[in-house]
């Protein structure tokens, strides 16, 4: 029988952490336990993304960096990145801001051409005051000295202003051979490292899966000599870029901020794709660093569920698993109804992901009056509204309403009887870290707030 709406609440739901919003296991297939596993499933993530066209009548780089680096607060304005000065909106050949590449285009892909998808990758380009642009030219980064030249910032923000000391709010720049040198000031200076890490993972030769275009590879190194020589301006298919060191270092200083939110989210509403070092920078320790043995894949799924049994329908549960530590303070949970797509009851969550194993646990939330199927659906939510997961049993149905709308409930492929005996559920099982690595299995007993019979957490 289907039943009323019914909402179950815990205590006071926690302020949502800032955070990017990739779409539902947008990063499923990544892998990462170790450095070459995870670079190879990272970039068939990433890779194969829709060229913008750098200057056109239509859609090009301009309008995507106009939102990507639209002013907080003002949609009329822009935000540059050296020198912090805030700009009115002006469009392409305008003598205030102009485009730049933080991986140079001069190292690997110089030409403005349809084949040529690093150009106008919108995720290393920024917009920036010409006159920075142009100190800063091809020179690679690292740590400058007080005896390099200053390049002052422009209090906006709360951040930047002020000059004379080393390094204080400034940018910096060198000469010095081989290959000359600019320190970016402390407030983006981990935009600008986590857009040039992008660039090593998400060009790695070959090319375009969809094109068949002919896409450099991208590395990075702390080796001078190395980058000074891919300054040829011409098309290579290794180019050097860095330092890497610099860059690492950057990233840990200068973390992920809402600048740098919006404008991965601006570029991958027009690319397709995103900077995975925005959303999960605990990836770069693994990849660059080799700290791969806590890195996991970023998932809370839904682990174990009980909907349906003989007579009376008793202890219908949902549980999930996660990160050991990771918690789900103003999470929610809704049921939703298969036979109109919309919720008919809700469940909000609380609590902290135990260690059962590997540094994975699972929680279990009292779900009574889950109806019985037909189909039927449960979809996990975060604290601030992003649809992780919805799945359905008993067949599938597109969502009707608010964060459902127009998405489709995955069927889980099994399901409980009427005739089920009372204590069995459907549980998650096989080895691994996170949801696709497991299948889901029939009529075991149920397991809530343990792992599932035959699973093991990797």
């Amino acid at each position: 029988m289907r039943s009323p709406i019914l909402v179950l609440a815990t205590a006071t739901v926690a302020t949502a952490a800032l955070r990017a919003q990739p779409p539902p296991n947008y990063y499923n297939s990544v892998v990462a336990t170790s450095a070459t596993t995870l670079r190879s499933t990272l970039h068939a993530v990433i890779d194969d993304h829709t060229r913008i066209a750098y200057t056109a009548s239509g859609t090009d780089t301009w309008n995507v960096l106009e939102l990507a680096d639209q002013y907080a607060g003002n949609s009329t304005q822009i935000l540059d990145l050296y020198k912090n000065a805030v700009y009115t909106k002006q469009g392409g050949g305008n003598s205030f801001y102009n485009r730049e590449h933080t991986w140079p285009n001069s190292y690997g892909f110089p030409n403005d051409v349809s084949t040529n998808y690093p150009y106008t990758d919108c995720h290393h380009l920024f917009l920036c005051d010409i006159s920075y642009n142009g100190a800063r030219d091809n020179n690679p980064f690292f740590g400058g000295t007080a005896g390099w030249t200053e390049w002052t910032t422009t209090a906006n923000g709360g951040q930047g202003g002020g000059s004379g000391t080393f390094p204080g709010n400034s940018n910096w720049w060198t000469s010095q051979a081989p290959a000359g040198g600019w320190q970016t000031w402390a407030g983006r200076k981990g935009d600008v490292a986590r857009a040039i890490l992008y660039m090593d993972i998400r060009y790695e030769g070959g090319t375009h899966g969809i094109t068949g275009a002919a896409e450099p590879d991208l590395r990075l190194t702390d080796d001078l000599n190395l980058i000074n020589a891919s300054a040829t301006g011409s098309n290579l298919s290794i180019a050097y870029m860095g330092k890497l060191s610099t860059l690492l270092q950057w990233h840990q200083e200068d973390p992920v901020d809402a600048k740098e939110l919006a404008h991965t989210n601006a570029v991958f509403l027009h690319q397709g794709n995103r900077n995975p070092f925005v959303d999960h920078p605990e990836w770069v320790a693994c990849l660059y660093q080799g700290s791969c043995l806590r890195v996991r894949l970023p998932e809370i799924w839904i682990n174990e569920v009980h909907y349906d049994n003989t007579g009376v329908d008793v202890n219908e549960f949902v549980e999930l698993a996660g990160p050991a530590g990771d918690n789900v303070n103003g999470w929610m949970l809704l049921a939703v109804d298969g036979a109109t797509g919309q919720q008919y009851g809700r469940r909000r969550l609380s609590g902290v992901f135990p260690n059962q194993q590997n540094a994975i646990g699972t929680l279990s939330f009292s779900f009574p009056g889950l109806q019985d199927g037909s189909p039927d659906g449960i979809a996990l939510l975060t604290a601030d509204g992003v649809l992780m997961q919805f799945i359905a049993y008993e067949g599938s149905f597109v969502g009707v309403g608010g964060k459902l709308a127009g998405r489709t409930a995955t069927d889980i492929g099994v399901s409980e009887a009427s005739n089920s005996a009372v204590g069995l559920s459907l549980q998650l099982g096989g080895s691994g870290s996170g949801y696709t690595q497991f299948t889901w299995q029939t009529s075991l007993t149920a397991t809530p707030g343990a792992r599932n019979t035959n699973q093991t957490f990797q």
